[in-house]
Order: structure tokens, then sequence, then C-alpha cells
């Protein structure tokens, strides 16, 4: 699984902050290293406001950086936990070896972490295993059961123990009565005998908030779960950080030991540190989330009508979806949740809606009863579909799922396309909770096909106002916050739409936006022409067998390995210390070679589609690495080595892929052109949410969304609404509308389209395209340039031809303009 540009950019910034905390330790000592490193690099939120760090410190004095990676719903969470692992482990603590502490709030989101990290075909467990050079041990304590793990394991591997945050926090009373906190077979390996009292003694000096009993007038520490954890001072992924802010649960969380804490949230609560904000128009630029979210309010009548309208909804997608797998392959199950009043056997004929009710009124409506699951605390339908793997395998045939409140909490399905609340008296908790079940993009990927990149809400409630505020509720605990504006709210009875408006273009401009056609990149194929396929018309055409006799890694390895330690209870020299650490290599002698061909082919498989190609790369580079190096250094360099041979593939690629584009443009294989047919026009209407939008007059819309335009954006739009010599200028959104495909599998997507103006008419079109002055520079921001280029030169060569650029303007020319000379260069196009 390739990260998406945000999460790169997130562990990036990860990276920065964790290599200026060891700076910052050198130099200043470890005290207070965390709050001088975030002072330092000058962290800002959303607003770029600078943000104040808060310290905190564990039992043992010593200070525990700390710090949130905010992820709305849908931002993979978990794959950004498992890379910042590998970053603690390869820039902070220098070591792939050690005890990780994974805790989770609650059973569901326990369950599918668990899975997918003991899964060795998982992106997260492959992840991992990058981290710790393929040696990654997972264990975990749920309910009563406790898994072991030996001073060996612990020593030669990367150890992740997963837990429930409820079966830790606990205050001193009922520590006496909690699993974990009792003597346990199995640890007693980390720990003096009984009869040691001198080595206890030491041992309770380094650590003194170990659990003890009383023996003989002496503190004997227990060889309890909790206790083996406090010694290794683990790294600690805290996820859905908000629900341990407790005093209780912070104490908890403090009280392993910590060396460093790392929080995962959508709503970070007061007094956590937000290193990495990711925002939700940065999960819709990257199609991971569905949106628009169309919420359908329904009045009077019976809740049979609002269930039948969404059995209806469910019907309509999967017709759509079934035509999306006939083109594509893809396959789609559009699921349609529906919140039931009451699900429990003994509540039935309350004068609620239950869910057995609802399950025979779709039985009628001719629902096959195979496709209906019934998920609750009491009864989980949903359980034997995990054998065939869960929800999203083609074998599954669930397409209703009838819950109260059993997926608030952690469940996920991309599948899950509606949700109907049949509610009334809950029906503001329902929306504020469940909506967050229903965003996910299938495969994380639009379809292209409206219906099925959208979500759908089905409602029984009186008032507008108190659905969008539920809505809003919803977002904001999601962490979308900030595209809370793409809520758009239809009711039957009215017709109205109280939270979005529809803005045709303005009537100066509809004539020529009407005719105006843009040019994409079009393919020859016989006679006819098509649109570009990167796939199709660049990956199909490459040399591969000239990328791979190419694809050649030329590098020294460090011949010392990088360090892992296992630690061992005893005394040591002097008497005062009970720890001491001893290397990996000298406790379990020859350590085998991590690294692996398929380690490397799969570092592989983003440059390299074909399996066999990646697999023929890393065997001969493996095979090389072995001939000039021994096993042990091969294996403590896996992660440079894997680098290196993931950048030399993606430079070759990229190579590769311009020349077989370039040269299809300049023999006349591949055009800039307009279609008539499949060349792109403007929007008739957009939908703008009645709060948080802008008027302009010279936009081709007189109002645009506040959330559609960032800070550099927002001054260049303000710019061109100024400029006399301009006819009209569009705000062109990203995975919606006008493209370019370039030799990158990435489509383009500019951010403004402007058009100057010739006495009353449009003279030549712009396609803008800008870049923060931390992206300039940077090679996505040169490939878009000079893509751009591209399109330019070859647009003024199709203007002397036939083949037209651009249809309702005179010419057009594409540009890239970085923020420190964005408005020079405006400047002299409109001079």
């Amino acid at each position: 699984m390739e990260l998406r540009e945000f999460q790169k950019r997130a562990i990036r910034q990860v990276e920065a902050y964790l290599a200026e905390v060891k700076k910052q330790e050198k130099k200043a000592g470890q005290r207070h290293a965390s709050l001088l490193a975030w002072d330092e690099l000058k962290i800002k939120d959303f607003s770029g406001q600078k943000l104040r760090y808060h310290s905190k410190e564990n039992p043992l004095e010593k200070d525990v950086p700390n710090f949130v990676l905010k992820v709305p719903t849908g931002g993979g969470k978990t794959i950004l936990a498992v890379n910042t692992i590998g970053a603690i482990n390869r820039v902070y603590k220098q070591r792939r070896t050690g005890l990780v502490l994974w805790v989770v709030p609650t059973d569901e989101i326990f369950k599918q972490t668990v899975r997918s990290l003991k899964n060795r075909n998982h992106a997260y467990r492959q992840h991992l295993d990058v981290a710790s050079g393929g040696r990654t041990i997972v264990r975990e304590k749920y309910k009563s059961r406790i898994d072991r793990f030996s001073p060996a394991e612990v020593g030669e591997n990367l150890v992740v123990y997963v837990m429930m945050l409820q079966a830790a926090a606990a205050n001193d009373i009922a520590q006496k009565e909690r699993k974990i906190f009792e003597d346990s077979g199995g640890f007693e390996a980390f720990f003096p005998t009984e009869d040691r009292y001198d080595e206890h003694r030491a041992l309770l000096q380094k650590f003194p908030n170990l659990n003890c009993f009383e023996e003989g007038g002496h503190r004997v520490a227990k060889t309890s779960l909790a206790n083996t954890i406090r010694i290794f001072e683990p790294t600690v992924i805290l996820d859905e950080s908000q629900k341990a802010y407790t005093e209780l649960g912070k104490k908890t969380i403090l009280g392993f030991n910590p060396s460093i804490i790392v929080e995962l949230s959508a709503t970070p609560p007061q007094g956590s540190n937000p290193l990495v904000q990711i925002t939700g128009k940065e999960l819709n630029d990257e199609e991971m989330i569905k949106l628009d979210l169309h919420v359908h309010r329904y009045q009077g009548g019976g809740w049979h009508t609002v269930l039948k309208e969404s059995v209806e909804k469910r019907h309509e997608l999967e017709k759509a979806a079934k035509k999306h797998e006939k083109d594509t392959g893809v396959h789609i199950r559009p699921i349609l949740l529906i919140q039931a009043e009451r699900v429990g056997k003994d509540q039935r004929g309350s004068g609620h809606i239950h869910g057995d009710e609802v399950k025979e009124a779709l039985i009628r409506m001719g629902v096959h009863e195979s496709e209906i699951a019934i998920k609750t605390s009491e009864k989980d339908e949903l359980k034997q579909y995990e054998a065939i793997g869960g929800l999203m395998a083609r074998a599954c045939e669930v397409r209703y799922i009838i819950t109260k409140h059993a997926l608030q909490e952690g469940w996920d399905c991309p599948f899950a396309y509606t949700l109907t609340v049949l509610a009334r008296s809950t029906a503001h908790n329902a929306l504020k909770q469940l909506v967050g079940r229903v965003l996910r993009q299938p495969y994380a990927k639009k379809t292209g096909v409206a219906a099925l990149d959208e979500s759908y809400v089905y409602v029984y409630h009186d008032n507008s106002r108190e659905v969008l505020e539920a809505i809003s509720d919803s977002f904001k605990n999601e962490g979308l916050v900030d595209i809370a504006g793409r809520v758009r709210i239809d009711d039957p009875e009215t017709g109205g739409r109280a939270s979005v408006r529809s803005y045709p273009i303005q009537k100066q401009f509809a004539r020529t936006a009407k005719v105006m056609m843009l040019p994409f990149f079009f393919s020859k194929e016989g006679s006819k022409w098509r649109r570009t396929n990167y796939e199709r018309d660049v990956l199909a055409s490459i040399a591969w067998p000239a990328l791979v006799k190419d694809c050649v890694i030329d590098i020294a390895l460090q011949k010392k390995p990088m360090r892992s330690s296992s630690i061992t209870i005893g005394i040591s020299a002097d008497g005062k210390d009970t720890v001491s650490t001893k290397d990996t290599n000298a406790l379990a002698g020859a350590v085998e070679t991590q690294c692996t061909p398929v380690m490397m082919a799969d570092a592989l498989r983003d440059a390299i589609p074909n399996p066999w190609l990646a697999y023929e790369i890393a065997e001969r580079e493996w095979k090389k690495l072995e001939s000039r190096f021994d096993a042990k250094t091969v294996g403590a360099n896996t992660d440079f080595i894997l680098e290196e041979l993931r950048k030399k593939a993606g430079k070759l690629l990229e190579v590769y892929a311009r020349k077989v584009f370039e040269r299809k443009v300049e023999l006349g294989r591949i055009g800039l052109i307009v279609a008539q047919k499949d060349g792109w026009k403007f929007p008739e209407t957009i939908d703008v949410p009645v709060r948080g939008n802008t008027e302009y007059q010279l936009s081709l819309f007189e109002r645009i969304p506040n959330t559609d335009l960032n800070g550099l954006e927002f001054r260049v739009a303000e710019f061109l609404d100024e400029q006399e010599r301009l006819y009209f200028w569009y705000r062109n959104m990203a995975r919606k509308d006008y493209a370019i495909q370039g030799w990158r599998r990435e489509r383009i997507f500019a951010d403004f389209i402007f058009t100057l103006k010739e006495g009353k008419a449009p003279g030549k079109v712009y396609v803008l395209e800008t870049k923060g002055e931390h992206l300039a520079g940077n090679l996505d921001t040169v490939y878009k340039k000079d893509v751009l280029d591209l399109c330019t030169k070859y647009a003024k060569k199709a203007s002397k031809t036939k083949l037209k650029a651009v249809v309702g303007a005179k010419s057009i020319e594409y540009e890239l303009v970085p923020q420190d000379t964005w408005r020079t260069r405006l400047t002299e196009i409109f001079a």
C-alpha cells in the first residue's frame, strides 16, 4: 500500500520532530528535549497560530515526547501509526527491536487492529515488517487471556502488544483485581527470584512504580504483565486518544513508563499536541471519502415509508455498482445500515421500532433473508463472514445491517453507502455517531460514477435545523469540520435544501461558458482518438527489460549493525543498577539475514507493476549485496536498502515513462486536442453551502465555498477578481473538474482556469496551478511544471492545425506559479 501524499507529508513531519528531539537530548539533556524541539520547529495549527506544547513526564521522572496524529475518519490512521513506529525506531531509538504497547478503546477496534497486524499479507503488517527487518511479533491481552513473550523475543524482535484501555485503566484499589497487574506465569524470566530481596530492592530503585507484595518485611516486585511492560519503557500507540484524557486514563498510560507516546485522534482533546493535522479536504482530494453527503428528511407518515425509500436507493446504487463492475472488474456491493430503536429479544412490543420488525418489513419488500444481518452487543451475525474475508468479500451476501449502537465505534466497511435512522427520539445521537460509518470510499479511490462516489442518509425527523446540527456534530467528531459544507439536505415534502444552495453560471458568462471546451491528451488508435490512459498508453509501452537492467543499486553498507538490545534483570558491578543491556547478536549468536528478495520485491511494487520483474530485480540485487557483505550487515541495513531500491526504481520509472509519453507526442500518436464528444466543459451549476462562502464579481459562479480555497488560493482568487482585463475565472476542483493526464498515474488538477478579455469577447485561456512555498522545487512541482509546459508547447502547435486545442477562445496556455512569484507573474499576464 503506497502512502498518499498527505500521509507522506505527515511521516516527514514526524521524522523532523523526532530528529530535533534527539538533537535537543544531546544538546540540553533529556529533561525538556521534547518541548525544546517543538519550539524549535515552531509547530502551528491550520490558521498559522503557534501551538503550545504540553509536556508529560513518566513516573521515572523522564521527559516523554508525545504528539497527536490528527486524522479524520477514513484518513488511514493505522497505516500512519505503523509508519510512525518505523520512524521512531529509525530516527529516535535507532534500533528495530523492543516493545510497542498499542492501546485501543473498544472491542471492535481491538479485533480489527489485531487481525490486520497479525496478517502477514496485510499492508499494516508489511509496513511493520519493514520497520523490524521482518522480525515482528504481535501479542494481545484480551479479556482474561494474556499472551506471553520471552526476553529473547523482545530482545531480537519488535514486539507489538495490543490491549484495550479498559484492561489497563484502574485506580490503586482496582489494580488488585485486574489480571494485567497480577503475578502471571510466563514473565518470571524478567524478574529476580522471589528470595533475592537485594535484587528486588535494586529493581525498585530504578522502577519505583512497579506493583509489589510484602514478604518477610521486604517488597517484592510482582511478575505481572504490567510490570514487564514498565521495565521496557515502551513506545505507546494510543488509539482514539480523546477517550483516554480522563485523570485515570492519563495516569494509566504514563504509569507504563512510556519512552514516547503517539496519539491517534480525529478530535484531539485539550492538553494534547497535534503535530500532524490532516484535513477533510485532503482526504476528499485523495479520493478517500464519499462526498457529497445527501440527507433525506421525512415528516409525517410512518417509518415504513422511510425504510422503503432507502431500500429503493440501495437498489439504484447496486445497479450502478454492477455496471461499474462489468466495465472495470471492481466489485462493490452497496450496504444499507439501519438504526432501530430496540434490538433486545425482550423489548419487542414496547411501542418502539424493533430490529425484528425492520427485518420482517425488509423481507416483505422482497429482500432475501440471507442479505440481512443483525449486529448488536448480544447478537453479531456479521462475525460468521470473517472466515471468508468479511463484508467486502465477493462471497458475502449482506446488503442490509440492522443495529442500534453496535456500529458507532471502530466499525469499518467502505461498502456502507446509506444510513437510515428510523427513531425520532434518538435521531440526533444516531446521526451524530453513525454518519461516519458511510463516508469511507471503497478501495480509497473514486469510481467516476457520481452515485457511487457519494453517501446517503435517510432520517425520520421533524426539524431540519436539528438534523443539520446533528450532522455538523458528526463531522466534528470525525475530524471533518472543514468540509461540513458538503452536506445536502433534500426535503421531499418541501423540495427545500437547508444547507446547500445551487448556483448557475452568472448570466454575463453563460453563453461563452456553454460553448467553451478545453483539451485533453488523446491517443490515436487506428483511425480513432480516445482519451490517453496511463496503464494502456504509458506503462504498457515502457521498455521493461531495459528498465530492469538499469535498476541497479550501488551502495555501501555500514559494517556495524544497527544497535538492538535485550534487557535482563540482575545486579550491576557497583550494586546500584539492576538493568544491563547486551547486543542482540551477542545473545542470539549469528542472526539470519533479515533482508530477503521477497521484501525487496515488495518495496518495488509501486514502481514495477509486474511482480515477476520486481522479483527479478530484487533477487539480482540481493545476491550482489550478499556477495559483498555478511548477512548481519545486510540485515542491519534493511531500511536503507529498501529505501534506496525504491528510490532508484521510482526515478527510472519516471524517466522511462516520460520518454514513452514525449515520443508518442512527437510522433503524433498522442495529441492535445478537443474532441466534441469527449471534451471538457464547465459545470452548469455548483452547490454552495448557505454559510461559509464568498461572493465574487468575475467568478464564473457568483459564490464559492470557503472550504474550496486554501490561503494562497484565496489570495489568487481575490487578485483575479480585481483585474480589468479578466473575462471570468473558475475555481477548478481536484478529482472532479478539468485534469491533464501526464506520464504519471495521477492526473494534474490545476487550481484555476481564467480567460483574458479582448474587447467584449474572451481571448486567451490560462490554466493555472499554484504551489505553496514549502512545495516549491520538490519533485511533484517539477513534474507538474514540465507537463504544463509541454501542454503549452503543443497547444501552440495545434492552433496551426485542424486539431484545435481550445474551443470558444483564441488560444490556451498552462502555467505553474510558486507562492513567492505568483503575483509578479500574474501582473505580467494582465499588463
